[in-house]
């Protein structure tokens, strides 16, 4: 399906834990973490087709990629339950699953990434002001 608009959709509700880039150690945040409260609906950030649904990654438990198009993934980590499958199409919007604790998770939290090209983008440029 087409892009429905210019900025993505926040997935979930939620406070933002942390944010893209580098940390401390060393590490670096391909996305944004956010805490939400386990259960609550996970939605898709644009139109797209579901390139990944499942839990065989083992730091992300349940996981979600979709393709945009043009470019673009969204990735949507520690979900407790995935409602679509590889190959489906998915609309802007669309409950995906639920969020959760899956994966390397210690509280239930949302790990949010868009990509473009494979190179991972600073989500908070691409959602609308929260």
């Amino acid at each position: 399906p087409p892009l429905a608009g210019k900025l993505f959709l926040w997935p979930a509700e939620g406070r933002l834990l942390s944010s893209f880039g580098p940390k401390e150690g060393g590490l670096h945040n391909d996305g944004i973490n956010f805490a939400v409260p386990r259960g609550a609906p996970l939605r898709a950030a644009e139109n797209g087709v579901v390139a990944y649904a499942g839990d065989k990654v083992a730091v992300f438990g349940g996981l979600v990629l979709i393709n945009h198009g043009s470019g673009w993934v969204s990735a949507y980590g520690h979900a407790s339950r995935v409602d679509v499958v590889r190959g489906q199409k998915v609309s802007k919007g669309q409950v995906i699953g639920l969020t959760g604790d899956t994966g390397y998770a210690s509280k239930p939290k949302l790990h949010f990434e868009l990509r473009k090209d494979r190179a991972p983008v600073d989500p908070l440029g691409k959602l609308p002001p929260a």
